[in-house]
């Protein structure tokens, strides 16, 4: 053996592999893959690799099967702006209980929303610290164990596409420590989270710092969304904004600590979470969110996020809501299908990798004697890349590409060997056997 069990380097050989472009005079030069076993990172996260937000419109009962074969980790629910359009109520509560037992077991973590907004028809809304409380007992009562409640949903919109301008964010932490107290005074275990701001820049950011300045000392899961794009725009920019599922949650966790930016709670530690997001927020369009881009850079802001530590992040959405969801409203799989179908299967804890190639994302878990590598090739050329790794017996894998996802086929497989070809935009996990 050349080096160490327990170090890893893959040296990858890169050949573009395009049919429709002609043979190239030579191969292009390699990439490299490091990959050290021993340097264990963060374990891995199901509610982050596989949290998805959940509505009672979603038809779960035409999918049962699908929806298992991607099985969630984490469920944020009622889901989006439905939380503050609609009171909560036993009869929602039982009907979400229904579909969880068609989901079957694990279901991972639940998060539910309280309501926050009342609309401009004159009808009372079920949104008072009493009514948060009710919602509390109600899942209680039916025993849906919810560690977290999340107040609200993007309150930094009130103002903009609701058209309520008194919604400031000292009034919403006004109702946001209201709610609070009265959800910890029905469960003195749960956690309150919060803002859970959109995606839109750099409004929500501001938000969320003024309202951090007058309510750091409640929230403990601090929460904001992310939807980069509109659907417009190149592709390459629409996948290197993959960069926000790193820079949010160093910058918080700095505010959070910060004691100007969090006077009254900056001695407190808080847990992190995106509660939604996707590579763009147009309900109405299916590009890049209905595209691969869209699956690709969902999965690697996955991965990314689990290895930022935070506690969960809910894709958007679990089952067709417009163009958002693994599956459309008519049973059709889309590309986000199979590439969270990839990350179901990882275990253990994440372990150093690093890429040489900025467009070839590489990720690595080790569970034991078994080590997985997830590669992501966000390019628009294919990869052939070098397998063999020095002590460790590649045993196969999956990958897919648009291609696959429009058949609506079974995930490709990988079979063993020296070397293993990325199509352009494609996703692959190898399976490795350590000592």
């Amino acid at each position: 053996m050349t080096a160490p069990a327990s170090r890893i380097a893959l040296a990858a050989a890169l050949l573009l592999a395009c049919t429709s472009s002609p043979a190239l005079a030579a191969p292009p030069a390699s990439v490299q893959l490091r990959i050290d076993v021993d340097q264990r990172l963060r374990p891995v996260n199901p509610a982050v690799l596989r949290g998805y937000n959940f509505s009672n419109a979603m038809q779960v009962s035409d999918f049962v099967a699908e929806l298992r074969r991607v099985p969630a980790g984490a469920l944020r629910f009622p889901g989006g702006n439905v939380g503050d359009d609609d009171d909560m109520s036993g009869h929602k509560l039982d009907f979400f209980k229904l579909n969880l037992g068609l989901l079957g077991e694990p279901r991972g973590e639940l998060l539910i929303q309280t309501r926050v907004f009342q609309d401009r028809t004159g009808q009372p809304a079920a949104n008072t610290p009493q009514d948060a409380a009710h919602a509390v007992a109600l899942a209680r009562e039916r025993g849906l164990h919810v560690p977290v409640w999340e107040i609200g949903n993007e309150p930094d919109l009130y103002a903009v596409t609701r058209g309520d301008a008194s919604w400031t964010p000292e009034r919403y932490c006004e109702v946001f420590r209201a709610q609070a107290a009265a959800i910890k005074r029905e469960d003195p275990k749960a956690l309150v989270a919060g803002p859970g701001v959109s995606g839109a820049m750099p409004a929500a950011p501001e938000f969320a710092k003024r309202f951090l300045k007058v309510c750091g000392d409640v929230v403990d899961v601090f929460t904001w969304h992310i939807y980069p794009t509109d659907g417009s725009g190149s592709e390459a920019e629409a996948l290197a904004s993959v960069s926000e599922a790193t820079r949010w949650p160093a910058e918080y966790r700095r505010l959070l600590a910060d004691p100007e930016a969090n006077p009254l709670g900056h001695r407190r530690s808080y847990e992190l979470g995106v509660t939604e997001y996707g590579l763009s927020w147009r309900t109405d369009s299916q590009r890049f969110i209905g595209e691969q881009s869209g699956a690709l850079w969902a999965a690697e802001f996955a991965l990314r996020s689990a290895q930022a530590g935070l506690r969960f992040a809910h894709y958007f959405a679990y089952q067709g809501i417009g163009f958002h969801g693994l599956i459309d409203m008519g049973g059709g799989l889309r590309p986000t299908y199979y590439g969270f179908g990839l990350l179901a299967g990882l275990s253990g804890d994440f372990v150093q990798a690093a890429s040489s190639d900025e467009r070839v994302w590489v990720h690595a878990a080790r569970n034991g004697k078994r080590l997985n590598v997830v590669l992501i090739n966000s390019a628009d050329t294919a990869r052939r890349v070098r397998a063999a790794l020095p002590g460790a017996t590649l045993r196969g894998g999956r990958w897919f590409d648009a291609r696959v996802a429009a058949a609506e086929r079974d995930h490709a497989r990988v079979k063993p060997g020296a070397f293993v070809t990325l199509p352009a935009q494609s996703m692959a996990v190898l399976d490795y056997r350590l000592p």
